[in-house]
């Protein structure tokens, strides 16, 4: 197909007004759709934060923290383009391309590859996503390539702290440093998204195997009455992804979240609730449950708002004993953070925030003992939208 206009280099345009702008920092970058405009646009997000970190994979009982210098406080810093064109009759040709950014180094990706025993390779280039598609206003949207999974747009677009893999509780418990496989975004999937329908949504995503496994499903149901939000997200991973350094489980797992959130009008609270089941391999299956649960909330004020949120993850199965100096084999993880975000301008905006994290976990040498460790957290930050 060629264009029937050419193509131009835009600029994303921001939402005006301090209201606007509250609601998209506490949206998720990583899930918010543009609006529909013609050509190709370049658009990214940097953040910067300085402090004292602990593993964002949980405490073990000899951590230290480090200071450093971390490319994601709020957001993981990433740039991309993307376009689409109008092919007539109310169907419209899309794309996207985005590619995570360590701006502290200026290296690509996420992070370097992981080595064994989770044997992950490090981020491709366009690891964030890499997909073209087709949309119309009855039918919905169909798209192809690498695409953000329907779990993770599940935690982010109902969270205070959005897609932060830092700080926010939630994409801790639940991505990093956790019993769930398959990362935060799929490549060889097909994902539809229906179009809205009395405020109801729903997607479905398929992940080809590719010789790596068994393949990936999910499927996602919203529902938006303006205040109040709602969804349910559900995922059966039956390989690790190769190519994302998010991964950390080579097991097959399962997995449904419940998300809701509800505007008081100036504070919105938002909650989880929902369960990872580590099914093994097929050589060595296993059956352990993981039960994660967390509320969050966000309070304006002045020019900024207040961000504070809790996340609890528990299992009372059985899970493997690891050494001491391993964050994982975790009976349980609990993690606190507080902050305030302070608005700059309409693109740009400085922050400073605290976690704590507890850990529970059983260790070895034997007999396995349960032993509790804790860690604490703390950065400044700039985030630029552009």
């Amino acid at each position: 197909m060629t264009n029937s206009k050419p193509m131009t280099l835009k600029r994303l345009h921001p939402a005006s007004g301090w209201a606007a702008l509250a609601a998209l920092t506490l949206a998720a970058p990583a899930q918010a759709q543009p609006a529909p405009q013609p050509g190709v646009q370049l658009f990214g997000l940097l953040d910067a934060a300085a402090g004292r970190f602990t593993s964002p994979s949980g405490v073990n009982a000899k951590e230290q923290a480090v200071s450093k210098v971390s490319s994601g406080g709020l957001s993981t810093s990433f740039w991309g383009i993307r376009g689409q064109e109008d092919l007539g009759g109310g169907t419209t040709a899309l794309f996207e391309l985005s590619s995570f950014m360590r701006n502290e180094s200026g290296a690509a990706g996420r992070s370097d590859a992981l080595p064994a025993p989770v044997n992950v390779a490090a981020d491709p280039y366009f690891s964030r996503a890499a997909w073209v598609g087709l949309s119309h206003p009855d039918w919905g949207r169909v798209r192809v390539g690498n695409i953000t999974s329907l779990l993770f747009l599940n935690a982010i677009s109902s969270n205070a702290l959005g897609d932060s893999t830092t700080f926010s509780p939630l994409n801790l418990l639940t991505f990093i440093g956790s019993p769930l496989s398959g990362g935060t975004a799929w490549a060889n999937s097909v994902v539809y998204d229906s179009p809205v329908r009395a405020g109801l949504t729903g997607s479905v995503a398929y992940a080809a195997s590719q010789n790596q496994g068994g393949p990936n499903a999910a499927a996602r149901l919203a529902y938006n009455a303006g205040a109040f939000n709602t969804s349910l997200a559900w995922q059966s991973v039956n390989r690790n992804p190769q190519t994302f350094a998010d991964g950390t489980s080579a097991n097959d797992t399962r997995a449904w979240q419940w998300a809701a959130s509800y505007d008081f009008n100036p504070l919105k609270l938002y909650g989880h609730l929902g369960q990872i089941q580590n099914r093994g391999t097929a050589s060595a299956p296993q059956s352990v449950h993981y039960r994660v649960w967390d509320v969050s909330l966000g309070l304006p004020m002045g020019t900024g708002q207040w961000l504070a949120a809790y996340g609890v993850r528990n299992t009372g199965d059985t899970v493997a004993p690891v050494p001491a100096t391993v964050a994982g084999g975790n009976v349980s993880r609990k993690l606190l953070t507080v902050g305030y975000d302070h608005f700059l301008s309409r693109r740009t905006e400085v922050y400073v925030l605290l976690s704590r994290d507890q850990t529970e976990t059983r260790t070895l040498p034997a007999p396995p003992t349960l032993i509790q460790a804790s860690g604490t957290s703390f950065a400044v930050g700039i985030r630029h939208r552009f």
